[in-house]
């Protein structure tokens, strides 16, 4: 594409901004053709910022658009998708596509009837998960068998464990608890910090999939916010793993290669670049190249770009990177895993979304 990915944007939060500040960083490879906000006049401050063109309904929008990307509240989403495929609008929507059981059995059909709607599921984006994803792909680790994501949350984590086991459909046998623990208190989003103990609530799941591969997620929210807690991965195949950035694979039967995912960036010493990343190797593997790396972008807005251009390859070739059905079965595995912590007991889940076929 020789012109800049035009988009239009329903939605005034947060969210919605970092598309526009993806937009205003990177204006040779994205331009945003306007917003539709409900109520305009609440949101003027943003409008002015960032120079927005209003327009007064979605069929407006999305005639000056390639697709639109939906980034609204998780309450309003759903309802916005059904409108949005009745008009046969191309969609890329922001997580959790359904916030509810009730919404999930709202959907289901959509996923089948609606393939242009894409989700921006960003967690597989993000350039490490890339990598770790890229190198699985090399076939160096053999056949994936267990996975442990302690990096997000319910469908975000499960987006991450579906990828790097090829697992689709939505059968699997899980187990669930969460547990409390104490933490010292953390900033958050300018609230100071205090000098106590805080209690904090750790989920933790095992899943099992008819394939006999397993996962384990494990997650604890101050993962996203406080320095105290770190992210985990462990990806484990028939002739090696991955541990967080570490890689060990089998060579020959006397013969082991030990390998580290590096991060190479430029504006650092002596550089003249722009700060920011420009790649990720594993020895004579580049496992990641960042499609943005003229802009001091950090790897969540990488990852949201990368749907960005994920969207417009899928309007191009119709090859779908992570579609409604996706978000979907990663939502219902996850409101399984709710299932199963509230009632103590194991849960099993059938392949929902394909009976639907």
């Amino acid at each position: 594409m020789n012109r800049p990915i035009r988009f239009g944007i329903i939605g005034s939060g947060w969210r919605a901004e970092m598309y526009l500040k993806l937009a205003e960083l990177l204006p040779q490879q994205f331009q945003v053709s306007g917003v539709m906000i409900r109520n305009p006049a609440k949101y003027q401050l943003l409008i002015t910022k960032w120079n927005l063109t209003v327009h007064s309904s979605v069929e407006r929008l999305a005639a000056d658009s390639d697709f639109v990307v939906l980034a609204v509240s998780k309450t309003a989403a759903a309802p916005l998708l059904l409108e949005l495929a009745a008009l046969n609008i191309p969609v890329l929507a922001e997580t959790p596509t359904a916030s509810t059981p009730a919404e999930y059995e709202l959907l289901r059909s959509l996923a089948l009837s609606s393939p242009q709607i894409q989700v921006a599921e960003q967690y597989p984006l993000l350039p490490h998960h890339q990598a770790r994803t890229a190198y699985i792909g090399t076939g160096g680790l053999g056949q994936i068998g267990h996975v442990q994501v302690s990096v997000a949350h319910g469908y975000h984590g499960i987006s991450l464990i579906r990828r790097w086991l090829s697992v689709t459909g939505t059968a699997c046998d899980i187990t669930a608890r969460r547990v409390e623990l104490p933490i010292m208190d953390f900033s958050y989003r300018g609230r100071a910090a205090e000098d106590s103990l805080k209690t904090e609530q750790q989920d933790i799941a095992i899943m099992v999939f008819p394939t006999g591969q397993s996962a384990v997620l494990d997650f604890t929210r101050s993962q996203y916010f406080s320095p105290l807690r770190s992210n985990r991965i462990l990806i484990r195949g028939s002739h090696g793993e991955i541990r967080d950035n570490e890689i060990i694979r089998r060579l020959s039967p006397d013969e082991t290669e030990y390998l580290n995912i590096m991060r190479i960036q430029s504006g650092q010493e002596g550089s003249l670049d722009s700060l920011g990343l420009r790649e990720l190797r594993a020895g004579g593997h580049s496992l990641f190249r960042n499609p943005f790396a003229a802009a001091p972008l950090s790897d969540e807005e990488i990852g949201i770009g990368q749907a960005l251009l994920n969207m417009a390859d899928f309007l191009h070739t119709g090859v779908s990177s992570y579609a409604l059905a996706d978000a979907l079965t990663d939502v219902r595995l996850a409101f399984a895993v709710d299932e199963a912590i509230a009632s103590g007991n194991n849960v099993t889940v059938g392949n929902e979304l394909e009976a639907d076929k």
